[in-house]
């Protein structure tokens, strides 16, 4: 079950009270997960979600994504947010060379001291720079690894096949025993290609899966509130209880074993064959 997101307070500041707008329009479009509304707009989820957070002002870009995904005109919206926009730029000086919320050096220096008690805002441009740079290397590591395993798929289906012709024709060429020999062998050979190949596949799909981890550990320390990996790790540990045995079957051996049997068995037909030549 999705965290509820954290309560808002509209009065607390204009980009709170925007915030508080999006999130009211997420609710009537029927409060759609944000995945979804990743998938329709084309935007990570982790910055719709930011969107909505009250944190700071999201870019236009994202804005309009999640309008898009509620089903809303983004074309009324924007009046709305390039007020909102110049509004926090007027609150810091209007200082275009550097992120909203970031003070200059100098203004860090010569600026008093706020009274205490009296809360202070940040506003600061969204980081959707580094973020989609970190999704899109995650994304390609997903990929990559996807693909490692079609690979894999594929020349274990096709050696599965060929292994099924060998042994079709040995069964039907019983009496022509140098050709089985020849079938055969290749046949012990064929399994041993397939093996090592399943197992550099699988070499191949885990460094990437690694790489893949990495990042999703560097986006949970960006975005803690977000508990990207302890949902990922109470999701894991919810599929492991549930499928307890075949959870400790690792496909890996699985495509290995098939591979080694192949190539046992046309070993074994091979010496069959010779002792048969004697």
């Amino acid at each position: 079950m999705p965290r509820p997101e954290r309560v808002l307070d509209p009065s607390a500041g204009p980009v709170q009270a925007f915030a508080a707008e999006l999130r009211l329009l997420r609710a009537q479009a029927g409060h759609p997960k944000y995945l979804q509304m990743a998938r329709v707009s084309g935007r990570s989820r982790t910055a719709l979600a930011e969107a909505a957070g009250g944190d700071h002002l999201p870019t236009w870009e994202t804005t309009e994504a999640y309008l898009m995904a509620c089903g809303a005109d983004p074309a009324s919206w924007r009046p709305k947010w390039e007020r909102l926009q110049e509004q926090v730029h007027q609150r810091h000086g209007g200082s275009p060379g550097r992120s909203l919320g970031q003070p200059s050096a100098q203004e860090s220096n010569n600026s008093e001291p706020h009274s205490e008690g009296t809360p202070t805002e940040t506003y600061y441009a969204e980081p959707t720079g580094g973020v989609d740079v970190l999704l899109r290397m995650w994304q390609e590591q997903r990929t990559q690894a996807r693909q490692s395993e079609n690979q894999r798929a594929l020349m274990t289906g096709v050696i599965a096949i060929v292994a099924v012709c060998a042994l079709t024709y040995v069964v039907l060429q019983r009496e022509s025993r140098i050709s089985v020999i020849f079938v055969s062998s290749g046949l012990c050979m064929l399994g041993i290609f397939g093996a090592l190949i399943a197992a550099k596949y699988y070499e191949r799909q885990q460094m990437h899966m690694s790489g893949a981890q990495t990042l999703r550990w560097r986006l949970n320390e960006l975005f803690p509130e977000l508990h990207i990996e302890e949902d990922w790790s109470q999701n894991r540990s919810r599929h492991q209880q549930r499928f307890t045995m075949l959870y400790k079957v690792r496909l890996y051996y699985l495509w290995v074993t098939m591979h080694v049997g192949i190539a046992v068995t046309g070993f074994v037909l091979t010496v069959v064959m010779l002792t048969n030549l004697r």
